[in-house]
């Protein structure tokens, strides 16, 4: 069976909104920036989006070593980033940063959140050499200032092996996961939902590694504490990503009747949490798609195809990360089915997309070209598949 979307991961972001103390000044700044939180709270990103956007021009105003310009560039970020706008998320959390070292030094416990926030996001970005160097980085500053034990740790370790998974690197992987799970369950008990992130994530590993075996009652024994600890399941995102996953599993052994109902829950919270367009959302719609597809119920696959791709052009974006290749894992699906027909449409949407991103003439469209060109093909559009590989011949010179 071809390999679908990749597994989704629980990873411990904290670029959180909290409630502000009083402040003799700047009372603006303090009202828009709990306002936001009020908007966050209720799911209402665009709202909160305004908001923060004044906050942070309020915030402009204290000098570059305040603590609420800091703040605010992290809280509008944390907006963008859960509208899977990575985009405009970037240059916030690099400025919060570049601003957190020249204030404290480059080894202050008080970088860590800085650290932090831009080691996810460069992680969600599957930027995975920038991502490490900076996940490294902090667990060596929260190591040195927190102690080896402590819950912060766990959480860096946990994105770390993320990392390293991502990379290749499972026996790194296996061991960080392992004792970050060992740190949170001492530390926090058996119902936590660090915990299950932690055995979520451990599953995933074991998953990456066909080793369905190990990760199935890591991932059930995650399902029953999200499912005991969630304040609000309709819209809790952890606990989308470990029915997610479990579903993964499902499909991978041809239980399908068990992995039906898990994604569609998943994709119901997923709308919720995120909105209709979000790609975490289109990312859920590929797994659901390629499921029917599994079981030839090829006329129930077209419409989440057709809405992830319709998600994915919306994006800033066009390769936002992980949506290219989750798409071109549902078009393989259908090709190895002998659908070359449904096939076409997300191969050539594919090539525009990346088109777009790099330019008609790049060397790095050939994949892409020869993929378009190999389902035409075999659709029987052999004259226009001949022309494709011509072009694929001409940029290959150009390397």
């Amino acid at each position: 069976m071809v390999k679908r979307t990749t597994l989704v991961t629980a990873l411990s972001l904290y670029m959180v909104l909290a409630p502000l103390p009083a402040l003799s000044q700047a009372d603006d700044w303090r009202k828009s920036t709990d306002e936001a939180l009020s908007a966050y709270n209720d799911g209402d990103f665009p709202k909160a989006e305004g908001l923060l956007k004044k906050a942070l021009s309020d915030a402009e105003q204290f000098g570059e070593g305040d603590y609420r310009l800091f703040r605010s560039l992290d809280n509008l970020a944390l907006i963008y980033y859960k509208e899977g706008d990575f985009v405009k998320s970037e240059p916030l959390l690099e400025r919060s940063l570049k601003l957190r070292e020249k204030k404290f030094g480059s080894d202050n416990i008080k970088i860590a959140d800085g650290l932090h926030n831009l080691g996810l996001l460069y992680l969600s970005e599957d930027r995975l050499p920038e991502a490490r160097d900076l996940f490294t980085r902090l667990l060596a500053i929260r190591k040195k200032s927190l102690g080896e034990d402590h819950e912060l740790v766990a959480t860096t370790m946990n994105n770390l092996a993320e990392v390293y998974d991502l990379m290749g690197d499972y026996k790194k992987a296996e061991k960080m996961l392992s004792t970050a799970l060992a740190i949170r369950e001492k530390k926090f008990g058996e119902f936590h939902v660090d915990v299950a992130n932690s055995l979520n994530n451990l599953a995933g590993l074991y998953m990456d590694k066909e080793d369905y075996d190990r990760a199935e009652p890591l991932l059930k024994r995650s399902l029953a504490i999200q499912e005991k600890v969630s304040e609000d399941k309709s819209r809790d995102t952890g606990l989308s990503a470990v029915l997610n996953n479990l579903a993964e599993l499902y499909d991978a052994r041809g239980d399908f009747k068990a992995a039906e109902p898990l994604l569609k829950r998943s994709l119901n919270i997923d709308e919720k949490a995120y909105g209709a367009n979000h790609p975490g959302v289109a990312k859920t719609l590929n797994n659901l798609a390629a499921l029917y597809i599994d079981e030839d119920r090829f006329d129930e696959a077209r419409p989440c195809v057709d809405r992830s791709l319709k998600i994915t052009e919306s994006l800033e974006d066009p390769e936002h990360p992980g949506m290219i290749q989750s798409l071109a894992e549902v078009a393989e699906l259908y090709v190895s089915k002998g659908k070359s027909e449904e096939a076409l449409p997300i191969r050539e949407r594919i090539l525009v997309l990346q088109e777009r991103r790099l330019g008609k003439d790049s060397p790095e469209l050939v994949m892409y070209i020869e993929d378009f060109a190999d389902t035409l093909k075999a659709a029987g559009q052999k004259e226009k598949a001949q022309e494709l590989k011509q072009r694929a011949r001409d940029l290959k010179k150009k390397k």
